[in-house]
């Protein structure tokens, strides 16, 4: 997220085993992906989610709102570190679980790389977390750190790709990058399952989270991408698509370098409104087709006249 997981996520998973009772304070660490995990959190709610050993220190399963001692930074989602539990008030309490996932045995195979699970948004990482510091059974959790900054905030640019965050074009090797640096390419607004499920009024383009093992999809892989950054949309203008390799590029429509404007994105020409005199079509499978009023004569002949 030494298991790698990156906003490229994935879950497997056990049912949560009875360890506690009335212990000394142990401490524990990371977990694996589970589809299974939200039944073990329940279980833990349901059961023993406010035991304690005979010091104070919480035992039992590892459940939300209790308190690790290990804080994700930026940069750090694609790795899930291992984490000791600890109270909340104690001075090493650095993120406080906010959804179990999975639960496993530590292994061998600790730094396998593979997909993230799907942890709620705001979420600043995922943690492996045990009851004490020679515990090999933990508790696979999505953390948001006590104190900022957060990488899980919108936009922020760490963590798993969530609402708010903008992506780089070539996503397979570029990945999340924050709002705030120039020239990234799309802004999420939704992460969903299916593209059929990406709001129909303001989705333009969508891309799709690889795994990160090769093998274990994510869970909701299709990223929803809005009007922004350099995806045109309806009121942009364009340059010459012939002088451009890739995307095509936003133009100032005051500027003799607009030779079109965007009328709207469609998915067939059929669907391009009587304003349009031409189109364009991009890669992208969304809404393929850009309709178009030409300003300007091109060097080319990628913008396509309309039938009529």
């Amino acid at each position: 997220m030494s298991g790698q997981g990156s906003e490229e996520p994935n879950r497997h998973g056990r049912s949560p085993g009875a360890r506690g009772g009335l212990r000394p304070p142990r401490r524990r660490r990371r977990i694996i992906l589970a589809a299974g995990a939200g039944i073990a959190a329940a279980v833990a709610l349901g059961a023993v989610v406010l035991s304690h050993g005979v010091s104070g220190a919480p035992s039992g399963p590892v459940t939300a709102e209790q308190c690790v001692a290990t804080r994700m930074e930026m940069g750090s989602a694609h790795k899930i570190p291992f984490g000791e539990r600890v109270t909340c008030d104690d001075a090493k309490a650095a993120a406080k679980v906010v959804k179990v996932t999975a639960e496993g045995e530590r292994s061998a195979f600790d730094f396998a790389t593979r997909s993230a699970p799907d942890c709620p948004d705001g979420s600043d990482g995922v943690v492996r977390v045990t009851a004490g510091s020679n515990d090999r059974h933990y508790w696979e959790s999505c953390v948001r750190n006590l104190a900022g900054p957060h990488p899980g905030d919108p936009g922020a640019g760490g963590a798993m790709i969530s609402v708010g965050d903008c992506v780089n074009a070539a996503f397979g090797f570029g990945g999340e990058k924050p709002c705030s640096e120039p020239d990234w390419y799309g802004k999420v607004i939704a992460r969903v399952q299916a593209e059929s499920a990406c709001p129909a009024s303001r989705t333009l383009e969508t891309m799709t989270l690889s795994p990160s093992d090769g093998r274990t999809a994510p869970p909701r892989p299709v990223l929803c991408l809005g009007h922004a950054g350099k995806i045109i949309g309806s009121g942009d203008c364009i340059t010459d698509p012939t002088l451009v390799l890739g995307e095509v590029s936003r133009a100032d429509c005051t500027s003799d370098d607009a030779v079109a404007k965007v009328v709207t994105r469609v998915k067939s020409t059929g669907e391009c409104p009587s304003g349009a005199t031409n189109y364009l079509s991009t890669q992208n499978r969304y809404l393929p087709v850009i309709c178009l009023k030409k300003l300007r004569p091109t060097l080319g002949e990628r913008l396509r006249p309309l039938p009529g």
